[in-house]
């Protein structure tokens, strides 16, 4: 399987090789690959939890304004004059100890307007769900951050070993990229 989208409110797997043929309404199974899901699931995680940390590191709230998850690293863009390049060793220090105390991962389900109010609490809003979205899953480290997500997830903060920053990037006036990584505990 290479990607899952949504048609008429039912997923649909994109599959890449396929070996024979594949009938109409045929029955067919699937295999996970697990270890890929579980990096996958904990540098989703880590993006999560380096938010704040760049937030805290830097000293103001700064906006996420785009993401992207991946097996080999991970990166976060962000509304931010100037480069994080500085900062690398405190954000890594604020990360890996919020790692090790052990937070748990919480998912919970709320009307919109609960996860609105909830979600500002760490400096997150839901301006990119359509409004059509009245039931929103939210995704938090305990006491860190919340903030809605439809992603897949470890469920505490010791299974993400550590964050490491890998690099930074400025993707344009006002726009900073920082990649990182989790690894292996």
């Amino acid at each position: 399987m290479v990607d899952v989208l949504w048609r008429e409110d039912a997923p649909v797997h994109v599959l890449g090789e396929v070996k024979g043929e594949v009938k109409t309404q045929a029955s067919v199974s699937g295999e996970i690959d697990w270890n890929r899901r579980w990096t996958l699931m904990r540098n989703h995680t880590a993006a999560h939890l380096i938010t704040p940390a760049i937030r805290e590191a830097v000293g103001k709230p700064v906006e996420i304004v785009g993401s992207a998850i991946n097996v080999d690293k991970s990166r976060l863009d962000m509304g931010y004059e100037g480069s994080l390049r500085d900062l690398f060793s405190k954000i890594e220090e604020i990360s890996n100890r919020i790692i090790a105390e052990d937070r748990p991962v919480i998912v919970t389900i709320m009307s919109r307007s609960q996860a609105e109010e909830y979600v500002s609490r760490f400096h997150e809003s839901l301006k990119t769900l359509p409004p059509s979205v009245t039931s929103v899953r939210i995704v938090e480290i305990k006491d860190w951050h919340a903030c809605a997500c439809g992603g897949t997830h470890v469920k505490s903060t010791r299974e993400l070993g550590a964050i490491r920053v890998l690099g930074r990037a400025a993707k344009g006036r006002g726009v900073e990229r920082i990649e990182f990584v989790s690894q292996n505990p």
